[in-house]
C-alpha cells in the first residue's frame, strides 16, 4: 500500500517549462543535458544522460553543485540516485524546469485514497466480512451451543 502510495504521490508534481538563466538553488530542479555535458559526465552518471534531477546545493560562475536525486537517459531508462554530489559546468546545460508539487492533483489523490479506504472498510462491514454468527447461531467453536 505504502509503494503504491509513493508511486501516485509522484504524479503530483508538474515540471515548469525548459527554462534557460541560471538556476535557482535550494530548489529541486531537472537539469536538460547538452551533448558536451553528456559527454563530460558520462563518467559520473552514465552513458547518453539527457536530464538530472535533483537539488542545487550551491552555484558558482563556472556550475552547480547537485545533489542527484534522479538520473533519465535519452532511451528512456533511468535510475534512481540518493543525493549524491555531482558538478555540472553550466556551458554543460541547455536549461533547466523547475518541479513543483501541484496541490490540486495532490488534494484529489489524497481525496480519492481517503474515500477508497473507507468504502473498503465499510464494504467489507456491510458484506458481512467481520464476523459475527454462522447460520447455525453459534458464534464460534467452543460457543456452547
Amino acid at each position: 500500500m505504502l509503494a503504491a502510495w509513493s508511486l501516485l504521490l509522484q504524479g503530483c508534481y508538474s515540471s515548469l517549462p525548459l527554462q534557460e538563466g541560471p538556476a535557482p538553488t535550494a530548489q529541486r530542479v531537472v537539469l536538460s543535458l547538452n551533448d558536451q555535458g553528456r559527454a563530460a559526465l558520462s563518467q559520473q552518471l552514465g552513458t547518453a544522460v539527457d536530464r538530472i534531477e535533483g537539488e542545487i546545493l550551491s552555484e558558482n560562475e563556472g556550475g552547480y553543485a547537485v545533489s542527484v536525486f534522479h538520473v533519465s537517459q535519452l532511451n528512456g531508462n533511468s535510475a534512481t540516485w540518493n543525493g549524491e554530489h555531482v558538478t555540472v559546468a553550466k556551458s554543460q546545460i541547455s536549461g533547466f524546469q523547475l518541479r513543483r508539487l501541484n496541490r490540486t492533483r495532490t488534494a484529489l489523490l489524497a481525496a480519492g485514497v481517503t474515500v477508497g479506504v473507507v468504502a473498503l472498510f465499510f464494504g467489507r462491514s456491510l458484506l458481512g466480512f467481520g464476523g459475527g454468527t454462522d447460520d447455525s447461531g453459534s458464534t464460534g467453536p467452543g460457543s456452547g451451543k
